[in-house]
């Protein structure tokens, strides 16, 4: 064989190696979490060998599992997301619970009651907006999407949400926050360089900076903010202080598509009262910022079809313009 047709193999068994480490280590970094469980009949005695399945209603990928001799069941590593859990037995109706919302590490409790009937036949419950956190001491808050895009956020910087909080505070509540900033949290009376952000599990935290983070998360691609400020799990660690996670959107089965633009100026402020009393007239404080988002799944038609339930993709454009005097 040619030399240099082996030295091209060889570098491209090298190339798929690095690939496959650099997926594992992204995998292992990312914030799931996990749906557990007892399933019992109606008069209350444990149902072994139950097939269970969670399906993410917003990407549609499936995990499944089987409940031991004493009912129980668990599924791991669970994107954040809207659940549908579905329950099978022999000589049950089938069971079929929508809406369990999971967080990102904070374990869900589904517990099922089986009815007795044929499993062709169905019952559909939704479940409650209050859920319970199985298994964990963890004390914290979780912001969802729809929460993050219905608040006024000075900068769209998501990172002030974890001042909702109770024992969370941030030494000016109305700073303007756009760039690259710690928000001057203070968690449970930790310093303000004592807490530690993750983007999507990854530490985002800058080397030598007091804490500021290494980026500007958009409201527009965060699908939740988790503050943890006290008795959460080992496994979290490298902070003192407390813990901002952040979780970004990804696409989901249907495409989407939407445009934007917030803008702040002088016409749409009102003067302070300071101002006012001393003949100044508002400042010229002018904030722009406009873009898109585009989702969906990775799909090619034909031959070459991929999967919808596989892989999804969510992106966005912006640009922004401050102007302040």
């Amino acid at each position: 064989m040619n030399s240099n047709v082996c030295l091209f193999w060889k570098r491209l068994g090298v190339a798929a190696g690095i690939l496959c480490l650099l997926a594992t280590l992204a995998f292992a970094q990312s914030d799931t979490s996990q749906i557990t469980g007892i399933v019992r009949d109606a008069s209350g005695a444990l149902v072994p060998n139950a097939k269970v399945a969670a399906v993410n209603e917003t990407t549609g990928i499936e995990r499944s599992a089987t409940t031991n001799q004493d009912g129980f069941y668990t599924l791991t590593n669970l994107p954040p997301g809207p659940y549908t859990v579905s329950v099978e037995a022999a000589g049950f109706r089938k069971s079929v619970s929508k809406g369990n919302r999971l967080s990102a590490s904070i374990p869900l409790s589904v517990d099922v009651n089986l009815e007795v009937g044929a499993v062709a036949e169905t019952v559909e419950v939704t479940a409650s907006v209050a859920t319970v956190q199985a298994d964990s001491a963890t004390v914290g808050k979780t912001i969802e999407s729809q929460q993050i895009a219905n608040m006024a956020l000075n900068g769209r910087n998501p990172l002030l949400l974890a001042q909702l909080k109770p024992g969370v505070r941030s030494g000016s509540m109305n700073r303007f926050t756009f760039g690259l900033d710690s928000a001057g949290l203070a968690i449970n009376g930790a310093r303000t360089q004592d807490f530690l952000i993750t983007f999507d599990g990854a530490v985002g935290i800058r080397t030598r900076s007091n804490g500021t983070s290494v980026g500007t998360a958009d409201v527009e691609t965060v699908q939740e903010v988790q503050i943890l400020t006290s008795n959460y799990n080992a496994e979290y660690g490298r902070s003192s202080g407390g813990q901002v996670r952040m979780v970004t959107k990804s696409g989901g089965q249907d495409f989407h598509f939407a445009a934007y633009d917030y803008l702040r100026n002088r016409a749409l402020d009102a003067n302070s009262w300071q101002r006012n009393v001393n003949g100044q007239t508002k400042p010229q404080n002018t904030f722009n910022q406009f873009g898109y988002v585009v989702s969906g799944p990775v799909y090619i038609p034909g031959k070459f079809n991929t999967n919808k339930n596989k892989l999804f993709f969510h992106g966005r454009r912006s640009s922004s313009a401050i102007a302040a005097k």
